[in-house]
């Protein structure tokens, strides 16, 4: 039974109550993660006050507190508006409805095909220089972009196979559901409700998506991921399409960097250069999304037949 009332309001009052939610329910669950750090897994004050990348006793708190901010911001937030809204977290967030095992294997090769575009993106954009005026801007986004280069390659370094379990948790299942569950399942559809256009929607959601992220030099290639899986979703009306994409993009260098370290760096991740093809292999890969985008329309528009 929905709540008439709240799902009844302009989408900028639910906005506004989105907002609300995600602000107290991250706060809320920060606290409880600290307290039950303290009280019961053997995280005293004194480690917490000491923090930092730099050294390798953090890192246990530092995947801890990125897992506990990942379902504060991003989990809990979609299933508290869906039980608010609809009374019903999987309807609102479009997770009720079955899978096509075809399409799901296309989204898997679209992923995939995907990479080699993404790299392309990223050379044009790490290429991308603002004007004199802004320097100090840009100054301010390199260190930002070095700041989360360094946290990737302290997370990603790990040589045990628990580890690297807790990296896909942590790095790709987590961050596929609840950024999807946020960005697509909740933010798009309110604002494709307000502005009464899917596509102006779509392209506006993917922008906060990528910015959220602050890594400047990828915002291009991500900002295109986030087109991708918005429009994954309204295609197909699942939401389950684009968390399975987004969890096969996060998923690839968690495994490429703990099974082959020597070939992938975690530390490079990010580099990409103009040889090695990547001009041909990055046209090829975005034909290669483009006939997949144009094949999955076409299986969906089949089956709402």
């Amino acid at each position: 039974m929905e709540n008439r009332y709240l799902y009844s309001r302009h989408p900028f009052a639910q906005l506004v109550l989105i907002a609300g939610v995600t602000i107290i329910s991250f706060i809320v669950l920060m606290v409880l993660a600290i307290m039950v750090g303290m009280l019961f897994l053997g995280m005293p004050l004194e480690s917490w006050l000491s923090i930092s990348i730099d050294n390798p006793e953090s890192l246990p708190i530092l995947k801890y507190m990125q897992i506990t901010q990942s379902i504060g911001l991003f989990v809990a937030p979609p299933l508290i508006i869906g039980w608010l809204m609809l009374r019903s977290p999987s309807r609102y967030l479009s997770l009720d409805k079955t899978l096509s095992i075809k399409s799901l294997l296309l989204v898997i090769g679209i992923l995939i095909a995907a990479i080699p575009m993404n790299n392309l993106l990223m050379l044009w954009n790490q290429e991308l220089r603002l004007p004199n005026f802004l320097a100090g801007v840009e100054a301010w986004m390199q260190r930002a972009e070095e700041n989360a280069a360094q946290v990737t390659t302290a997370f990603l370094t790990v040589s045990s196979f628990g580890g690297f379990l807790v990296n896909v948790l942590m790095v790709a299942i987590i961050p596929a559901v609840g950024e999807e569950f946020f960005f697509r399942g909740m933010i798009q559809k309110t604002l494709h409700r307000w502005f009464k256009n899917p596509h102006w929607a779509i392209l506006v959601t993917a922008i906060i998506f990528s910015a959220f992220h602050l890594q400047f030099y990828g915002f291009i290639p991500r900002m295109v991921l986030g087109l991708l899986f918005g429009y994954l979703l309204y295609w197909s009306g699942n939401l389950w399409y684009p968390i399975i994409g987004h969890l096969i993009n996060n998923l690839i260098p968690v495994v490429l960097t703990f099974f082959f370290p020597e070939q992938f760096n975690p530390a490079d991740l990010d580099q990409v250069s103009a040889g090695n093809g990547l001009w041909l292999w990055g046209v090829a890969g975005t034909l290669a999304v483009v006939s997949g985008c144009v094949y999955f329309y076409r299986l969906q528009s089949i089956r709402q037949l």
